[in-house]
């Protein structure tokens, strides 16, 4: 008997413990949070996926040097004499045909360090982090593309504010006065209309 009202009292204590532990975090403020409905708001320089603007590449190359894990694969040739001049967006001649651009996300270590020697700013990193893939080939990027239009007119020239007009100089103020202030303008009657 004694051993059966200890095996009653332990089951009854066990779940008061449980209990008191719910009670306790009931009230509490929820943490929780419904991902996708609700998301975290993201830190602004938060390293997520790399884009490249392919308009405003220059096909330098300073990305792929940059780039510790060679995760960035980049394919140019010079540009023919003969075909009209193109610009990026800040003004810089493009001088190279670049005919593949690509970006393996599954290599990036997200380091950002590809986007500070950019000429152009061309490659940046976007807010975007949804992206998993159970095809590790669903995260090799293609930026280079045929039918992009580029620049054909420096935007810099557009740009560039209208020299302003030379001023006329200023009269020089009269120095007989003795108070240092000159003697006010004679003021001029307004013209009369014509035929009055």
């Amino acid at each position: 008997m004694r051993q059966w009202l200890k095996d009653i009292w332990e089951g009854v204590f066990t779940v008061l413990v449980g209990m008191r532990i719910t009670w306790r975090h009931l009230f509490v403020k929820k943490v929780t949070l419904h991902y996708p409905e609700e998301k975290w708001q993201l830190p602004p320089r938060s390293r997520m996926r790399l884009f490249m603007k392919y308009e405003d590449c220059i096909g330098c190359g300073q990305c792929v040097r940059a780039c510790p894990v060679a995760c960035i694969y980049l394919k140019a040739e010079k540009r023919p004499s003969t075909v009209p001049a193109i610009y990026a967006a800040n003004g810089q001649p493009i001088k190279l045909d670049v005919h593949v651009f690509d970006i393996d996300m599954s290599l990036c270590c997200y380091c950002n360090l590809c986007t500070y020697p950019c000429p152009t700013d061309c490659i940046y990193m976007t807010p975007e982090y949804e992206f998993a893939s159970t095809d590790l080939t669903h995260h090799l990027y293609h930026f280079a593309k045929k039918d992009a239009k580029f620049l054909t007119e420096d935007p810099r020239k557009k740009a560039a504010p209208a020299a302003p007009a030379p001023a006329a100089p200023a009269p020089a103020a009269p120095t007989g006065s003795a108070g240092g202030t000159p003697p006010p303008a004679p003021q001029t009657p307004p013209a009369s209309p014509a035929g009055a």
